[in-house]
């Protein structure tokens, strides 16, 4: 049997693949945007006898996957800005590895990957490579809109045409890219959400302490995820009823151009901010109700997991949020940057124990109805299969 030997950058050591071994190149901004509901799907791979290759930052996440049998190759996205530098040097990157692997599919996530990702695939690999991408959101671009948005817009009706299909993770930016005329109906694909390990979020829960109520928020410390209108939503809870506790937990994300920095966020007490977590069900076991009040997403993973933990969710009604929570039977959606209705939709669902246990239950049945990882892999393998990727089901 040939073999052919590849420079694989994580370990810096050399990698041996056999010559009939397919190879998937999985492309995302950082490591966590795999890790975090992905790793199975990569599992999936492995245990078939692929090779997988992750192009992404090198960071704790993905040298996580490195003990499953992944190869990193390293690539520097600039997120959610135009670099014209760093957007040619990491298209050059991607175009060596897609060279030096020969993938017979690449899976593009994040924007980033997707534009720069989709057009080194097909300059390096022609017709000999499947192009799948995944959609999360359409981010800080859009939220800000102006310049970028155009740019990042233009970059979408170059490349998307040149992928096999596209994945949308709700139906209103599915529709934003139809309208817009940045791809064809029949690419795409419509995967709602990334999914969540139902088996990590076991009920019933317990009941949280009736002395103290907390109100969660899970995200990134970025503007777009609504930290000034959860510290307001806090600040006039917190004088009136002082029992409620507000707490938020993610990581702080300098290297997003827009960062909450940390000087701001020492100023703040209204709210705890308690970091990334890793005990998520822990904390939501906890927590009377979820305040997520981003302005835009893919389906919020965090909402996802509320939901499989039977805790309601105050949020405003924008894309992807409304396709994780239901208005009036899982949770609440308000008017878009509403602090007003924000705030009077928590002090509703504090005050009613009920209403706030109904909706909890609801939430934990649509979790189980449609966010179950299991399901959500099935139907990318089953999209796998129809592109023509030989790859089994579970």
């Amino acid at each position: 049997m040939s073999r052919k030997s590849i420079a694989g950058y994580g370990k810096g050591d050399c990698v041996i693949r056999s010559a009939n071994e397919p190879c998937i190149v999985f492309v995302a901004n950082r490591g966590y945007a795999l890790t975090s509901s992905r790793a199975s799907l990569i599992k999936h791979f492995i245990d078939s006898g692929w090779s997988v290759v992750i192009a992404t930052s090198e960071d704790k996440e993905s040298l996580a996957l490195v003990d499953a049998g992944v190869r990193i190759e390293r690539v520097l996205f600039n997120r959610g800005g135009a670099s014209v530098a760093a957007d040619v040097i990491a298209y050059r990157r991607l175009l060596k590895i897609y060279s030096e692997w020969q993938p017979c599919v690449v899976h593009h996530f994040n924007a980033k990957p997707v534009i720069l990702g989709s057009l080194a695939a097909r300059r390096a690999l022609g017709s000999s490579v499947v192009v799948l991408n995944t959609i999360t959101g359409l981010g800080h671009a859009f939220v800000r809109g102006g310049f970028v948005a155009r740019l990042a817009g233009a970059g979408y009706g170059l490349a998307l045409p040149r992928a096999d299909a596209t994945i949308f993770q709700n139906r209103d930016d599915r529709a934003l890219f139809l309208k817009r005329g940045w791809l064809s109906e029949s690419n795409c694909r419509l995967v709602v959400g990334s999914g969540v390990d139902m088996g990590r979020f076991v009920l019933p829960m317990p009941q949280p302490a009736a002395n103290r109520l907390t109100v969660i928020m899970l995200g990134r410390l970025i503007w777009q995820k609504g930290v000034h209108e959860f510290a307001s939503v806090a600040r006039s809870m917190c004088q009136r009823y002082p029992q409620v506790r507000f707490v938020w937990a993610g990581e702080i994300d300098p290297g997003h151009p827009d960062a909450v920095p940390q000087s701001w966020l020492d100023e703040q007490t209204a709210f705890e901010y308690v970091g990334r977590v890793s005990d998520v069900p822990d904390r939501l076991q906890n927590a009377y109700l979820m305040l997520f009040p981003s302005y835009r997403e893919g389906v919020p993973r965090a909402v996802m997991e509320a939901a499989a933990s039977g805790v309601p969710v105050v949020a405003f009604d924008v894309p992807g949020v409304r396709e994780a929570v239901r208005h009036e039977e899982t949770g609440l959606l308000v008017p878009d940057r509403g602090v007003d209705a924000l705030t009077e939709a928590v002090e509703r669902l504090l005050a009613d124990k009920p209403l706030r246990e109904r909706m909890g239950a609801a939430a934990r049945r649509l979790a189980e109805a449609e966010f179950d990882i299991r399901s959500i892999q099935a139907q990318h393998l089953a999209l796998y299969r129809e592109l023509g990727v030989d790859i089994a089901a579970e």
